[in-house]
């Protein structure tokens, strides 16, 4: 299942607030909500990453990141 939504810190915090009320709720179990918990973890360290990249690309004029997006595998 692919999706063209963007993620924002807002959306991944609804989604984060939705799996506690289903883990309330007894609607999902306790591993379901880790499992989320590990990816919700995952956006946050790729969100992360993306705000240090604009941050560095913008404080060094000649820095050269490797754009991992357009990897081919």
């Amino acid at each position: 299942m692919e999706t063209t939504k963007k993620v924002s810190s807002k959306e991944i915090l609804k989604h984060t607030f939705n799996m506690m009320m289903l883990l309330k709720a007894k609607a999902i179990s306790v591993e379901e909500a880790k499992a989320q918990a590990n990816l919700i973890k995952q956006s946050n360290n790729l969100i992360r990453y993306e705000l240090d990249r604009a941050i560095a690309m913008q404080k060094f004029d000649n820095l050269e990141i490797r754009n991992i997006e357009e990897l081919e595998s």
